[in-house]
């Protein structure tokens, strides 16, 4: 109880922005050499990069945006899933990075109010097919909606990318679940096992996000327990199937030098089938000091070796569902 008191004070003015008027213009980074990409083969990275508040001080987002920005070149990534990114966070990230779009949406309005669950794609692999947010709430299509005990609106949003070399399409999902209220972490985890059940067409899936929640937690160990006897799809996180048994440390930190004692709660789970070869949490240090208060999560993804071919979305449609 203790700690979540001190959680909850430690986030009543998060979402207080450290400046006002049009966001600072953020010179592009320098130009990024991707490696070739096998079909099918998918480098996903999922990082919280932290509001931009006045009361982190010294480790305010001007202080490290450029950190951020250059934690992203170095990886490299073909899909990245931020959390608790502003309007004004994402688009001077879009403008460091003009070789990846974007799909994002403000949790507050449905439009661009509040943190958002941004996905970036690189552009010159990927066309969007499709996209949307939901609300963890009882009414999920309702902009801002939130129930289940959470104080603030938690969102999923969600892009259908199709890669341009095979046709092959993906969904990738990303999410923000809640830091106070378990039964709030319970009712989203079972809101997303539903909604990924009724995506358009059965191709394999990535989730990435800030669960807000370790391995071992009910809600998270529902959908990692989902098999083919319910009607949900199963997934496995990558760094259980990478690293099975080893609990690997933190992946939030909150800004404190002791970056391996904190909790791991921040996963990316993948579609059954799918083969994650590689997965790792990066914890540098740059310039100094860190980029957030979370470490990005990056996993590569071989999405190809599914029993269905790799793209065989016509073969696989469905009835769209809003559950």
């Amino acid at each position: 109880m203790k700690r979540a008191v001190r959680i909850f004070l430690s986030l009543i003015f998060v979402s207080i922005p450290a400046g006002c008027g049009a966001p600072q213009r953020v010179d592009t980074a320098g130009p990024i050499s991707f490696p070739s990409s096998e079909p099918g083969v998918v480098k996903a990275m999922s990082f919280n990069i932290r509001v931009d508040t006045l009361l982190d001080g010294l480790n305010r987002w001007a202080g490290r945006r450029q950190r951020v920005i250059d934690m992203l070149v170095d990886h490299t990534p073909d899909v990245i899933g931020l959390q608790e990114a502003l309007d004004h966070q994402v688009l001077q990230i879009q403008q460091a990075l003009p070789r990846y779009r974007h799909y994002a949406i403000g949790r507050t309005d449905g439009k661009r109010k509040g943190e958002t669950c941004a996905i970036f794609y690189r552009k010159d692999r990927f066309t969007l097919g499709d996209s949307g947010t939901f609300w963890f709430s009882d009414t999920p299509s309702k902009p801002g909606s939130k129930d289940w005990g959470n104080l603030w609106p938690r969102i999923c949003s969600w892009a259908y990318l199709k890669e341009k070399a095979t046709g092959g399409g993906f969904y990738v999902y990303n999410v923000h679940l809640d830091v106070l209220s378990q039964n709030s972490r319970q009712k989203s985890a079972e809101l997303l096992a539903r909604r990924i059940t009724a995506r358009r067409t059965a191709d394999p899936f990535i989730v990435m996000g800030d669960f807000n929640m370790e391995l071992d937690n009910p809600a998270m160990a529902y959908l990692e327990n989902l098999d083919f006897e319910t009607p949900y799809p199963r997934m496995r996180t990558a760094w259980q199937l990478v690293h099975p048994g080893l609990a690997g440390g933190s992946t939030r930190h909150s800004f404190i030098d002791s970056p391996t004692s904190g909790p791991k709660i921040d996963h990316i789970p993948i579609c059954d089938g799918a083969r994650a070869l590689d997965v790792q949490i990066d914890r540098r240090r740059i310039d100094g000091g860190y980029a957030s208060d979370h470490f990005p999560l990056i996993a590569k993804i071989d999405l190809a070796t599914r029993p269905e071919p790799f793209g065989s979305v016509a073969a696989n449609i469905r009835p769209q569902k809003n559950p």
